[in-house]
């Protein structure tokens, strides 16, 4: 299914963390001191800039009105507080971290983590919400995502 173009902005900041996590994934076996600090700051930019204006929009624009259609214990539901929450999680353990070890562990956990939970927002979340969303509900969720995050002119969640 082709993606609605109200969800485009979505998909677009989700290219991003893949990027991300790709980075992650590249960098880090082989990242010094220096290299796992530089890494570390990217994510808490990553991490303010935009995951979590990112993770509100779909939680207030797109779950809120899910929640409308399914039970509260849906497993779609469950899936994307358990998913966000367990980044957020990550991201105060790295946060926590006594050494360098840990810290290089819980970014490793999180570029995966992250790679798997937008996958499986763009193959099967966004999917069934094009369906079970109505017209109506779909436009003014797109409208709402539009205006919480405009497109940037280049990546906001990691410096260049």
């Amino acid at each position: 299914m082709q993606r609605d173009p109200r969800l485009v902005r979505l998909s677009e900041e989700h290219h991003h963390g893949l990027v991300f996590a790709l980075r992650l994934e590249r960098e880090l076996p082989d990242a010094g001191d220096t290299e796992l600090g530089a890494l570390y700051g990217d994510l808490l930019r990553f991490w303010a800039r935009g995951l979590l204006p990112h993770f509100h929009a779909e939680t207030e624009c797109l779950m809120a009105r899910l929640v409308r259609h399914v039970p509260h214990d849906d497993e779609r539901v469950r899936r994307i507080q358990r998913d966000h929450l367990g980044m957020e999680a990550l991201v105060a353990r790295m946060r926590d971290a006594s050494g360098d070890e840990e810290r290089r562990d819980a970014l490793a956990t999180f570029g995966v983590t992250l790679r798997t939970h937008i996958r499986w927002e763009e193959r099967e979340l966004f999917e069934s919400l094009q369906t079970d969303l109505s017209e109506a509900e779909l436009d003014a969720a797109g409208a709402e995502i539009l205006e919480r995050l405009p497109k940037p002119t280049r990546s906001p969640w990691v410096e260049h």
